[in-house]
């Protein structure tokens, strides 16, 4: 298991995050010789994002890195006009307050849409991307942000992304220990079965 120590907000923005992301990827690349069909990317909530700019970038990068093996995010943080949403996961540990203020902070321009580039992936093209796990949980404030990326990937011809819905959950469940929420490991048995499956094809 390989950490990015990638810079954060506030101290840092929009592009840092991932252009830190992407150097750690073609570390793991160039210097560790780690093939990237031995690579599977994950993040969840606002990493789920950032894997998303990830994988947007290594597609269109000039370094012409060939893309890892798959990518998992759980609860994903993936529309800037989510902000506009109607309140909705009144019973989720992430308010909609926190999540705007998360949104300023990470994207301070991110009332000019010309800005988003690859931070908002559900208006990016997600075609070329390697297989995609989004992992949505039915009581998250970023509910809809999982529906909206696997249905513009869908839009797109994109046919080998899974979207694995879990209904009566919170935001990012699967990382909850059991003892505070025994349904966690549903979740966490479906993130392992997904990456086992794509080392198997290998």
């Amino acid at each position: 298991v390989f950490l990015a120590n990638y810079r954060k907000a506030p101290e840092f923005s929009f592009p840092t995050q991932p252009e830190d992301t992407v150097a750690a990827y073609e570390y793991l690349l160039r210097h560790e010789k780690i093939a990237p069909s031995q690579i599977i990317v994950a993040g969840d909530s606002a990493g789920g994002g950032l894997v998303m700019s990830t994988l947007l970038r290594v597609r269109d990068g000039e370094a012409k890195l060939p893309p890892p093996l798959a990518a998992i995010v759980l609860s994903p943080f993936v529309d800037l006009t989510a902000g506009k949403d109607p309140a909705s996961g009144q019973h989720c540990v992430l308010s909609r307050s926190i999540a705007k203020a998360a949104r300023r902070a990470y994207h301070p321009t991110c009332d000019d849409r010309s800005t988003w580039l690859d931070a908002s992936a559900v208006q990016c093209d997600l075609r070329g991307l390697p297989p995609v796990f989004i992992q949505a949980a039915g009581l998250d404030y970023l509910y809809q942000h999982s529906l909206r990326l696997a249905a513009k990937a869908k839009a797109d011809g994109v046919t080998n992304w899974e979207l694995d819905v879990h209904d009566g959950v919170p935001h990012v469940f699967a990382l909850f220990p059991a003892f505070v929420l025994p349904y966690s490991h549903v979740g966490v048995q479906k993130i392992a079965a997904f990456a086992a499956h794509q080392f198997l094809k290998t």
